[in-house]
């Protein structure tokens, strides 16, 4: 009786440990895209930047296109945004951009952007930021979101969690020789 309840408590603790390393190394690993996600509903897009003028995502197609989903209270998110604009000034005659969608309300987006100046876009969602975040991938609604869109408009890679400059440049870096 005593070993048959030993077993069942070793069995839960194991399956808690499988759970929770997996779960890890699903949350730690960037996750490539399957063609099946398209960016159409990112390009469709029209959100307001920190001065309240509506911008279409449409703008910057045909372009690589780095999207970093973050919010103001995120720490992770205010922790990369430096490796960003770095990036985003970096590469810039490589055709790529850098843009910030924030998921805050806009008039948190604008104090944010007073606050902390970037050298990329930002631009305010609000409930629309996490609806297109998670039909561009984000299904376990983790901030920072990050992808890379391609300029044909493929998604090449995304990211769950704070990213690197370094992290990011290992795949677009090879993005500016493709046609």
């Amino acid at each position: 009786m005593m070993l048959k309840r030993t077993a069942k408590i070793l069995a839960v603790v194991l399956l808690i440990v499988v759970a929770g390393l997996a779960t890890r190394h699903y949350l730690l690993n960037p996750v490539l895209e399957s063609s099946s996600t398209s960016t159409e509903v990112l390009f469709s897009a029209q959100l307001p930047d920190p001065q309240g003028q509506a911008q279409r995502l449409s703008q910057w197609k045909g372009k690589i296109v780095v999207v970093n989903f973050w919010a103001s209270w995120c720490v992770p998110c205010r922790e990369e945004m430096p490796e960003l604009s770095e990036l985003h000034e970096r590469y810039r005659a490589n055709d790529v951009v850098v843009i910030g969608i924030s998921t805050d309300e806009l008039d948190k987006m604008q104090a944010f952007s007073q606050e902390v100046p970037v050298k990329y876009p930002l631009l305010a969602g609000d409930y629309d930021a996490i609806k297109l975040s998670e039909l561009l991938g984000n299904d376990k609604g983790v901030l920072p979101y990050t992808l890379i869109v391609g300029k044909d408009g493929s998604i090449v890679k995304t990211y769950f969690g704070r990213v690197s400059q370094a992290l990011l440049e290992e795949t677009l870096i090879p993005l500016f020789s493709r046609k």
